[in-house]
């Protein structure tokens, strides 16, 4: 292995490291990024942590500015709503070809999500509903077999579950409707109603931007 691969190697591992750290909620929304702190956090030097942080710049979890330094997005009303649309296109679709193509390993998927998502919440663990949930969605698009839609949903996933994250655990918003819609979608999957799952999950995705307003997260930048 050359010095490039073992370099792009590291900063891969890091830029994985850091983005978790988003999704789950230990670097908040906004939160400004120190490279040195985060290459002492890792254990790594400064060159991989500048240039993790340039991939995720990529995906939108964080942002760098000139002579400011890097921080974690933080959302602004049309960036929620677009990727709202972005996701509930993806989901939807996903979902049909699912149940065309790939039903018992996508209701496997699914139960496995609820219940890591009912332990969450009866343990009162909000970072493990937010896993719950990602594992739930991640299900309903790898179950469509198409790896273009899977690769793209990877790119715009981070955001979404990094808000919900902060939602559920920093705004105090209540899961029990949550939970409920998907508990709904597996049962409309078990029976192959592909409306009734498309139309659930629609309004699953678009609660999270009213969430969002609810909630009164506006950008910092």
């Amino acid at each position: 292995m050359n010095k490039y691969s073992e370099q792009k190697s590291v900063t891969e591992l890091t830029a994985e490291k850091i983005r978790e750290a988003i999704i789950l909620g230990s670097f908040p929304l906004g939160t400004k990024l120190s490279e040195q702190k985060l290459a002492d956090l890792y254990e790594v030097s400064r060159s991989p942590v500048r240039e993790a942080l340039v991939l995720l710049q990529i995906e939108g979890l964080v942002r760098i500015f000139p002579k400011r330094g890097s921080f974690v997005f933080s959302p602004d009303e049309r960036t929620i709503v677009d990727l709202c649309e972005h996701r509930n296109v993806l989901e939807t679709v996903s979902l049909k070809l699912g149940i065309e193509r790939n039903h018992a390993s996508l209701l496997s998927g699914l139960e496995l999500g609820i219940d890591q998502m009912q332990t969450a919440i009866e343990t009162k663990n909000t970072k493990d509903y937010s896993l719950g949930d990602l594992k739930f969605h991640r299900t309903i698009i790898a179950s469509s077999g198409n790896r273009s839609m899977i690769a793209v949903y990877e790119t715009t996933i981070g955001r979404l579950i990094a808000l919900r994250t902060h939602l559920f655990t920093v705004s105090g918003v209540q899961t029990d409707r949550s939970m409920s819609e998907h508990i709904e979608i597996l049962r409309a999957c078990e029976k192959k109603d592909i409306a009734r799952a498309q139309a659930i999950c629609t309004e699953h995705i678009n609660h999270l931007a009213e969430h969002v307003a609810d909630a009164n997260l506006k950008s910092t930048f």
